[in-house]
């Protein structure tokens, strides 16, 4: 889950530059996906890390990730998808994750912390995160046996209270700055706590707050709206 590829391509899918009505420079990366959790947090790093790009939508219900050209991306057939088929050799990355670390390393000012420490406890949070809630999350929505979801639901929930002691002392996961931790955590724990009280996880809530007032979060979650 953690893990992407870049690979080579001999054939290439037109890819039709676009200027803005501003005039701005043409988008740089596609990123193809639709309105999911994983999506939004790669459009999330995307704009956090000034990175251009356009939005490619997918219809997961009609099984548009199945086609061809999609399993030619990404032969598991999943979303989030970052392209450049212009690019020589051509450029495409998966895993929703990978594609924060991409942008990272593209506006490491951005989304890690100068100082070596500070930027090893925010890979530490970003992988706490990946591991710890994203993965029994994300292996619960596929189980049909409502018991075995609730145990890794549980698991997940455990690992956010664990945050709960963290974000007490701290305004984002890895410390007082914005990081990759924070972009990992956020679509995933605002899933996991819709709907509860905010009294639950009052660190946590202010934290989620806190991050869905940025501009560039908040156009991250509109990308695939």
């Amino acid at each position: 889950m953690t893990s992407g590829w870049m690979r080579s391509k001999t054939r290439r899918r037109p890819f039709v530059r676009r200027r803005s009505v501003d005039g701005a420079p043409p988008c740089e990366y596609e990123l193809v996906g639709t309105l999911t959790g994983n999506c939004v947090r790669a459009a999330i790093a995307l704009e956090i890390a000034g990175i251009s790009y356009r939005v490619r939508r997918i219809d997961l219900g009609a099984g548009q990730q199945h086609d061809p050209h999609h399993l030619d991306l990404n032969p598991a057939g999943k979303v989030p998808v970052l392209t450049n088929v212009d690019a020589a050799p051509a450029f495409v990355l998966t895993q929703s994750n990978a594609i924060v670390l991409f942008a990272a390393e593209r506006a490491p000012a951005l989304l890690l912390p100068g100082d070596a420490t500070a930027r090893v406890r925010a890979y530490e949070r970003y992988f706490q995160v990946v591991t710890d809630i994203i993965g029994p999350s994300h292996a619960g929505f596929h189980l049909r046996d409502p018991a075995a979801r609730s145990v890794l639901d549980g698991m997940a929930l455990d690992a956010v209270h664990q945050l709960e002691r963290v974000l007490a002392d701290h305004a984002f996961l890895a410390g007082p700055r914005f990081s990759i931790a924070d972009i990992a955590g956020f679509t995933i724990i605002r899933t996991l706590l819709a709907g509860r009280d905010d009294a639950y996880l009052p660190a946590v809530a202010a934290w989620l707050a806190r991050v869905g007032a940025m501009a560039a979060v908040q156009r991250g979650l509109a990308a695939f709206s």
